[in-house]
């Protein structure tokens, strides 16, 4: 059986893990929304792009939606339509429908 202080030990390893592997990505800079396609400028100066269509909240999302959002650090928020992107997702590939 778990107990609190074992579980907090857990996630606390997880945390940090996280946050490690975190620091060695580049952050979102800028997000540019372009007819079809969404671009995430990143801080090692590479723009990555992908179409609106594969975040399905985003293709529901009035443009006014889209263009609320805010960035920090490595991901990018749009509290309105309840969507987070992140730079891991962008850089493995983990958006791309499926």
């Amino acid at each position: 059986m778990n107990t609190v202080k074992t579980q907090n030990k857990r996630n606390t390893k997880g945390s940090r893990a996280i946050s490690e592997n975190y620091t060695k990505l580049p952050t979102i800079t800028k997000v540019i929304f372009e007819d079809s396609l969404i671009h995430f400028h990143l801080s090692d100066k590479r723009i990555l792009s992908i179409p609106i269509q594969w975040i399905k909240k985003l293709t529901m999302a009035t443009a006014a939606q889209r263009e609320n959002y805010i960035v920090r650090g490595h991901f990018v928020f749009w509290d309105e339509i309840d969507e987070i992107i992140g730079v891991k997702n962008l850089l493995n590939g983990s958006v791309i429908p499926g």
